[in-house]
């Protein structure tokens, strides 16, 4: 799935959301995890547990890539499914990296750290999917304009099945976007 433009760069998907879950939502960040790695995109999280862990778990076992983005400074501070592990020593302040790594940011449920990582997604222009069964911030800014910046709302997906095809449609739109000069 690498941009035409651009043939060796391949699609990154962030997914974002709590670090504590129920269930349910761990089912359905796994899921979403593992559609990211059928797609052949690699998957960015935060590197820790809840979601983040979930998330790699599905796109580890669909064959995907995961890259996990640290908040401390050591390599090990990571769940078991990462293949990259990016420590940034910038403990939460490292939202700025996680909302904005992905051509596309998915978000499962989510809390204080969650929004923030929203709020740099949407003011850096990145497609935003909010996974609304999860409940959080994905339910409570799905389907939303979140200011004065965008004309665009963010993505609700109620399904897995929504969400792989919006996941597909922004994907290609975001491949379809030419290389900045800048980083060829």
């Amino acid at each position: 799935m690498p941009a035409p433009s651009d043939p060796h760069r391949r699609p990154q998907v962030a997914i974002i959301g709590s670090s504590e879950a129920d269930d349910a939502m761990y089912a359905l960040a796994e899921q979403a995890g593992a559609v990211v790695g059928k797609l052949g995109a690699a998957l960015v999280t935060g590197g820790r547990g809840g979601v983040m862990a979930a998330a790699s778990r599905g796109c580890n076992m669909a064959g995907g890539i995961v890259i996990a983005v640290t908040p401390g400074t050591g390599m090990d501070e990571c769940n078991e499914h990462a293949h990259y592990v990016i420590p940034t020593g910038m403990g939460w302040a490292r939202n700025v990296i996680t909302g904005i790594a992905g051509d596309v940011v998915v978000a499962v449920g989510g809390a204080a750290g969650t929004i923030s990582e929203i709020a740099f997604a949407w003011m850096y222009n990145r497609p935003i999917l909010a996974l609304s069964g999860a409940g959080g911030w994905a339910r409570d800014v799905a389907g939303r304009t979140l200011d004065h910046r965008r004309d665009d709302a963010v993505i609700d997906c109620r399904t897995i099945a929504e969400f792989e095809m919006h996941l597909r449609a922004e994907l290609a739109k975001a491949q379809a976007k030419p290389t900045p000069p800048e980083c060829r």
